[in-house]
């Protein structure tokens, strides 16, 4: 990678198929970052958690905006999404059963939702 502090910013339609875009992305910068087959898998499953959120709970036509940032400690990925309207989704799994996945496989998680907004932090440690 280049210097440390690079950030890597996708803006992407709020549809299934952003995921596997996102899900390329982040497998790239950690394989370029070191992260072992274990660590890989765990991002894959997390970042495909957290996008699958963004996508079912925005409204449809809208934009994902996606931030990954490898530093020298850690790999942060960031999903920003639009909320659908009186907190409509298009989801059919409980949020606490996705928080709970990606609060297993990755260092730091973190949700923030407010009347219009989804904010998706997912912070894994880079290898020793």
């Amino acid at each position: 990678m280049g210097s440390d502090g690079d950030v890597i910013r996708l803006r992407l339609p709020a549809e299934q198929f952003s995921r596997q875009l996102i899900r390329l992305a982040v497998y790239l910068v950690a394989s370029r970052m070191d992260f072992d087959l274990s660590c890989l898998e765990d991002l894959r499953i997390a970042v495909d958690e957290a996008s699958n959120y963004a996508v079912i709970h925005s409204p449809h036509n809208t934009a994902l905006h996606v931030e990954i940032e490898p530093s020298k400690e850690y790999l942060e990925i960031i999903l920003t999404s639009q909320l659908a309207e009186n907190g409509e989704s298009r989801s059919v799994m409980p949020e606490s059963f996705s928080r709970m996945i990606m609060e297993s496989v990755v260092d730091g998680f973190d949700l923030q939702r407010d009347e219009s907004t989804c904010r998706i932090s997912l912070r894994k440690r880079r290898p020793d």
